[in-house]
Parts: C-alpha cells; structure tokens; sequence
C-alpha cells in the first residue's frame, strides 16, 4: 500500500460527489449497467460526477447511451491511461463503482485488481456478488456488494455513500486496512 497515496479528503471534497470506474469496457465489466445506476444516481443529485477509465470494444455503446441519457456534463470517457495516472485521477474521487456480470459468452472477471487499488486509495467501492469480489469487499464494512444486474440498488448504495461523507471517509480506511 506504500505506493498508494489515498488524496486527503479536503482535496476530494474540492471535487464534490464523484464516482470513478477503471477497467476495460468489455461486457463482464457490465459498464451499460453502470450508467444506468449512475443515471438514476444523477437523477436525484445533479451535482454527482462520473468517470470512466479505461476503452475496450464496448466503447461506443457506452458513449451512445452516456448521450442517450443526456449524461454528457455529468460523465467523462477519460479512455486509456496509464496505470500511475489512472490511479492518481482515481485517488481524488469518492466512491468506486464497478458492476461485474457473467457476460452471455461465460466470461467471468476473476480477483479485481482495480478493486484492490481502489480500496488501497481509501475509495470504498461498490460491486457486485460476483466471482472473487466479495473477498475483497465486505458488504457494509469497506463498500456495498449488489447482485448482478440490479442497477437499482447499486445507485441506492452509490447515492447513500455519497451523502455521508463520513461513512465514504470510514469505509475507504477500512479498504485500505483490508
């Protein structure tokens, strides 16, 4: 965790409520769930921001819909960076949001390393019950764990995290302990 500087929260507040995602835009990602709860998360705070790390062949989906939502002030594609920058951008934003699902080919993800990172930022992350995620994330203790496909959910998770900033500030300590 050495080579993890968690950004001090005075300059995380600067930001305001933000949400970051890092990994390649692939279906077992799930990232066209991911904008559907970050739709909804936006829908009850317009101040909420969203980025989103990474490209991969889902690319276009994903800036189709972030237009057909009318997402464009609210998200940014920041596209492929490399891995010190990624985690630097990361390490300034509130929570980490990531939706794993079992893609329709049986691509499954395997131990998140960006989850891992993200919790070494002290970001407290919400994911999914899904493959090695939850022995990382212990639901309610370093993040929130949703079953897969409930963007519902992961919004209510994503919104109440972003309300409390104490809870983010005592969750991203406990990942980063873990």
């Amino acid at each position: 965790t050495e080579t993890f500087r968690p950004a001090p929260w005075s300059e995380r507040e600067k930001k305001g409520p933000s949400v970051v995602f890092i990994g390649r835009l692939t279906e077992k990602k799930g990232p066209l769930i991911l904008i559907e709860a970050f739709r909804l998360v936006h829908r009850s705070m317009p101040e909420a921001t969203f980025t989103i790390i990474g490209d991969g062949p889902m690319r276009k989906q994903v800036y189709n819909k972030i237009r057909e939502y009318k997402l464009d002030s609210a998200v940014t594609l920041a596209g492929e960076l490399s891995r010190e920058d990624a985690l630097k951008q990361a390490g300034y934003h509130w929570v980490y949001a990531q939706h794993s699902i079992t893609a329709p080919s049986g691509d499954q993800e395997g131990f998140g390393v960006s989850i891992a990172e993200a919790s070494a930022l002290e970001l407290p992350v919400v994911s999914t019950w899904h493959n090695g995620i939850p022995e990382q994330i212990i639901d309610g203790e370093n993040g929130y764990l949703v079953r897969e496909y409930d963007y519902e959910t992961m919004a209510e998770r994503i919104q109440h995290l972003l309300k409390e900033p104490e809870t983010i500030q005592r969750m991203g300590k406990n990942g980063r302990k873990r």
